[in-house]
């Protein structure tokens, strides 16, 4: 979405990787492509690869560096479904790619395999949600809300539910991440996360908020959440880390104010 809110174009991958020289940085499309396949085809290498790689230790240290490496290319992906140069049609057809493959290698167990698919899903879903966002207060309160809600459903609500009586949804509505140097998955993050992730920042750049500043502030509280959850043990919603940073990045100019010089 550009800065106007409407329409299929998006600034964020834009005229900066012109200067890069060669034919595909002067096309906007294909460097959006380019950008979504390298980030698709390193979430499952990085599944693959981790088993072999030396592991420090302890167990919490291989889980956080096994979230750092799989968190890199989820990022990518979720910034690009959320500001690359894709059409209407493009998105909804990725969003449906993302569903059916997203379930069908989670039922097969591949959980790797799945990582690209499930982000294609939630982030091409968070994007088309961003696109009927007209104000910026809007996102504020769509933050302010989902603090109190995720907060409620990993506590006492559904999420608590499905964890201890039906863990095998878990499969489906989480993207898995990888341990160092051990087979198997380590740390998880909802689909709904990579779904704010991508709402608020297509909403911050339909808006005139930050965009790529929010971003930023966005990812960092995902490291920040999980180091939390390594510490406390018990799982926690990472949600609210995330909208609590983009509020904080956003908050001068959810009132009203000027907006600052430097990342936007």
């Amino acid at each position: 979405m550009d800065g106007s809110g409407r329409g299929t174009g998006a600034r964020g991958i834009d005229a900066r990787v012109a200067g890069l020289g060669g034919r595909g940085a002067q096309d906007p499309r294909r460097m959006t492509f380019s950008l979504l396949l390298l980030g698709a085809a390193a979430a499952p290498l990085v599944t693959l690869a981790a088993p072999h790689l030396p592991a420090p230790g302890p167990l919490e240290v291989d889980a956080f560096a096994g979230f750092l490496a799989g968190l890199a290319p989820l990022l990518l992906m979720t910034w690009v479904m959320a500001r690359g140069e894709i059409s209407f049609r493009v998105i909804v057809g990725l969003v449906l790619v993302g569903a059916v493959g997203g379930l069908a290698f989670s039922w097969l167990g591949w959980v790797g395999v799945a990582v690209p698919f499930k982000v294609v899903f939630a982030a091409g879903g968070g994007r088309l949600l961003g696109r009927h966002v007209e104000r910026g207060w809007w996102l504020g309160v769509v933050a302010i809300v989902a603090i109190a809600a995720d907060a409620w459903s990993v506590f006492a609500g559904p999420t608590k539910i499905l964890v201890e009586q039906v863990p095998v949804t878990l499969d489906y509505l989480l993207i898995h991440f990888p341990v160092l140097g051990q087979t198997g998955t380590g740390m998880g993050l909802g689909l709904s996360d990579v779904v704010f992730l991508a709402l608020l920042t297509s909403g911050a750049a339909a808006t005139g908020l930050r965009p790529r500043g929010g971003f930023v502030a966005m990812g960092c509280s995902l490291v920040v959440a999980v180091t939390v959850a390594l510490v406390w043990r018990p799982a926690i919603p990472a949600l609210p880390f995330v909208a609590l940073a983009f509020l904080l990045t956003q908050a001068d100019l959810l009132v009203g104010r000027r907006p600052r010089h430097g990342l936007q």
